[in-house]
């Protein structure tokens, strides 16, 4: 108790520190603009038809549809609201504009005017509006009143939702970096300055972005689990095992190549099976946009043009490609359409090496689970195999490349203290957001195997990284765009599917069915959230039971096939993250070359069936046959073969 006592003292005071924090934080007058045309993750909003211009006057307007809502960032305290609206009609329209606890009715009149309200203050760290108006059926759509701007401000304390968050951040960080080793004066050091860092990004403009409240309401809830967990999961200690002999199922040195020899040999096929690709013009369209925002970025004035237009390209993506900018003109290239040989065999250029880095870690991998023979197996399949090579070398794509750190995270976990699986998992998230189905997995394993300190510094790693690299963009103003990138993935293409065979090609086929529809309450969107909870629920348990490099392997690859088959709005190609995994396992058990096999066959007849470009023939077999569904079938008893295969019994690596 004596030991507690001073803990719980200084929890207390951090506690009381919060509120003061968030006060200077949200000291002074706030104020947003947002017009019709703001990005969906900076204003929210539903219940509103498709931009269109003004026809007097530059700029875009929107109509309701009688019921549309807008979810604005909150500045605190009682709320000055204007709006810049239209009845589109010729005579006044009667509306409601509703908030929590008021509701204020007047008519909006001809013409585009401005309607200044005062709101009492609001809870939450996003403002729920709604604008309810009678409809007129025009062309064939249900027309309310025309919404060109909203303007909102404030000078009040912080939403009481964002308060508890910070008080939720802080009840479980501080008692994590004491569980991690750290003396109280660093444990009080560091929550001290996860507050500062947390006001001072609202003060300095995040409160637009309407993000701190959940992302403290995460991390708290991450840091109060992973006490949690490491009472009944306590940490497995990582016991070094030899390498197998060279002579276990082979003579050394007559039937199989010297290592060295053997990976050069490797990385030879590997490139044997891109070049013939090289510099040919994926089917898909997908490098036009790639060189166009090279050219944007090196013609136009450098990062300020990442997002021009729009995009989804990630930080280490958009540096990337402008690095790689620099060498076209010295080579010949352009960056519009048509575009030269040289550029399209440039901006594949990384995912061909990131396709050798894999090759060499397979087979390292290999070497340290079962021997030179099975190693040079496992890694010339991933280099053969039609998913692998049509995804770097004739579309284009960057999967193989975000692969790289993904299956990197997951056979690194033991060195380091699972600081290099962290780092790693960082860069992936910096290329594609979907790197964030491991997010879970990593969390567990670094508990179960490295114990709260590993889990802090992992953590702390790769949030820094994650930072820097975010850093560079927010500064130029480019954050807005980011973070459309970033959240923006969820709802880009609203359909149950994206051409995958899964779960929802079951559903609905080819059918383009919005995944917001909903069944007994639930949207499909939520029910295939649900699912893939489901499974990340049971990959971690399995993970937390068992810890060794071929189970947590395993756990990977049901993830990842998870994440293919069972939510929403999914892409032909994404079965494909799962094959690296499925080759780690086998490595050490041979029954993974089963659904390994299976999948490799069902992955490429998905993308060869969803896309007319590559083999038109079979695509044309493809569409006019049960092919898909067959395929969707096999992908679904893949899934619930993984499910059942983590949990497997194998001997511990």
């Amino acid at each position: 108790m004596r030991r507690i006592w001073p803990d719980t003292l200084i929890l207390l005071l951090l506690c009381a520190a919060a509120p003061l924090w968030l006060a200077l934080a949200y000291a002074g007058h706030r104020s947003a603009a947002f017009t019709a045309d703001a990005l969906p993750v900076m204003l929210p909003a539903a219940g509103f038809h498709d931009r269109e211009p003004l026809a007097d006057r530059p700029g875009l307007f929107r109509w309701t549809d009688g019921s549309a809502r807008l979810q604005p960032p909150n500045p605190g305290g009682p709320l000055y609201v204007r709006l810049r609206l239209s009845s589109g009609l010729d005579r006044a329209t009667p509306m409601v504009l509703r908030a929590d606890g008021s509701a204020s009715p007047f008519f909006v009149l001809p013409g585009m005017h401005t309607y200044s309200l005062l709101l009492p203050a609001q809870p939450g760290e996003r403002v729920q509006i709604r604008i309810e108006s009678p409809t007129q059926t025009i062309s064939k759509r249900a027309l309310g009143v025309v919404f060109h701007t909203l303007y909102l401000a404030g000078d009040g304390p912080a939403p009481p939702q964002l308060l508890a968050a910070m008080l939720l951040a802080t009840l479980g960080f501080y008692p994590l970096l004491r569980r991690a080793g750290l003396i109280r004066l660093a444990a009080l050091a560091g929550t001290l300055a996860l507050q500062a860092a947390a006001a001072a990004g609202q003060r300095a403009g995040m409160w637009e972005y309407g993000l701190l409240g959940p992302i403290l309401a995460a991390g708290g809830a991450a840091a109060l689990a992973a006490l949690a967990i490491e009472r009944i999961w306590p940490v497995m200690a990582f016991i070094p095992r030899p390498a197998p002999s060279e002579g276990v199922g082979v003579r050394a040195g007559r039937t199989a190549l010297k290592p060295p020899a053997a990976l050069a040999a490797l990385l030879i096929l590997a490139l044997a099976m891109c070049l013939p690709w090289l510099g040919a013009p994926d089917p898909v369209g997908d490098l036009k946009l790639s060189a166009r925002r090279m050219g944007f970025m090196y013609e136009r004035g450098g990062f300020s043009q990442a997002f021009t237009y729009g995009g989804d390209y990630m930080p280490l993506r958009l540096y990337i490609l402008r690095g790689l900018a620099y060498l076209v003109p010295p080579l010949g290239g352009t960056f519009y359409d048509p575009v030269p040989t040289v550029t399209r065999a440039l901006i594949k250029l990384p995912s061909i090496i990131a396709l050798l880095g894999t090759v060499a870690l397979l087979y390292r991998w290999g070497l340290r689970h079962a021997g030179p023979r099975r190693a040079a197996l496992v890694a010339g399949l991933y280099a053969l195999i039609p998913p692998v090579w049509m995804n770097v070398a004739w579309w284009g794509q960057v999967d193989v490349l975000l692969a790289l750190p993904m299956v990197a995270a997951v056979a690194l976990l033991d060195a380091g203290r699972g600081r290099w699986s962290w780092l790693c998992w960082a860069a992936g998230m910096l290329l594609k957001p979907q790197a964030i189905i491991l997010a879970p997995l990593l969390y567990v394993l670094t508990l179960r195997r490295h114990g709260p300190r590993g889990l802090v510094e992992g953590g702390a790693l790769a949030s820094g990284l994650i930072g820097l690299a975010y850093a560079p963009l927010v500064l130029i103003g480019q954050g807005p765009g980011l973070y459309q990138a970033v959240a923006g993935s969820v709802g880009r293409f609203p359909q149950v599917t994206n051409r995958a065979y899964n779960l929802w090609w079951l559903v609905a086929e080819d059918m383009p069915i919005s995944d917001m529809v909903q069944v007994a309450g639930l949207s499909y969107r939520s029910i295939g959230f649900a699912l893939v909870a489901l499974a990340a629920g049971l990959a971690c348990l399995a993970a937390l039971r068992r810890p060794d490099g071929p189970s947590r392997a395993a756990a990977a690859a049901a993830l990842a096939m998870a994440f293919f088959a069972l939510p929403t709005q999914i892409h032909e190609r994404y079965a494909f993250f799962a094959l690296p995994f499925l080759l780690l396992c086998a490595a050490a058990d041979r029954r993974a070359f089963l659904p390994f096999g299976l999948l490799t066959l069902t992955a490429t007849l998905n993308i060869v069936g969803a896309i007319g470009g590559f083999i038109p023939a079979v695509h044309a077999l493809i569409a006019r046959s049960a092919i898909s569904t067959a395929v969707a079938w096999v992908n679904m008893a893949i899934l619930v073969g993984l499910l059942g295969f983590m949990w497997a019994k194998r001997e511990e690596c």
